[in-house]
């Protein structure tokens, strides 16, 4: 987050504007566009198959719909719902890595910015 600051504030200030153009609107829709991609990096980050982000519970509910098509077709009964709870030290993990990683890359990037152009 403190990088694409970074970068938002140079494309205002125009410092990195010398390629794109130099109207308002033009800086309007490359920041714009920069919000778009950072919101597209979010929803698709979000949807990694681990436990703490959406993708987790979206495979949840998968292996539980495959578990209950294969009882179906071979005449069992109804498997029951599946337990995303036992998967919770996995989601404990992997949230600490996220938080450790977070941290680690705002220190870098405090310590040596991005610099564009």
């Amino acid at each position: 987050m403190i990088g694409v600051g970074r970068v938002a504030g140079e494309i205002s200030d125009g410092q990195l504007g010398a390629g794109i153009g130099s109207s308002p609107g033009s800086t309007l829709i490359v920041l714009l566009s920069l919000v778009a991609s950072l919101n597209l990096a979010l929803f698709v980050f979000n949807l990694v198959p681990l436990m703490p982000l959406d993708g987790g519970q979206m495979v949840g509910a998968v292996w539980e719909g495959i578990k209950k098509g294969f009882a179906r077709m071979t005449g069992r009964p109804d498997p029951g719902y599946v337990d995303v709870a036992k998967a919770l030290p996995v989601a404990y993990a992997v949230s600490v890595a996220l938080i450790v990683m977070s941290a680690l890359l705002m220190y870098a990037d405090i310590v040596r910015p991005v610099k564009l152009g």
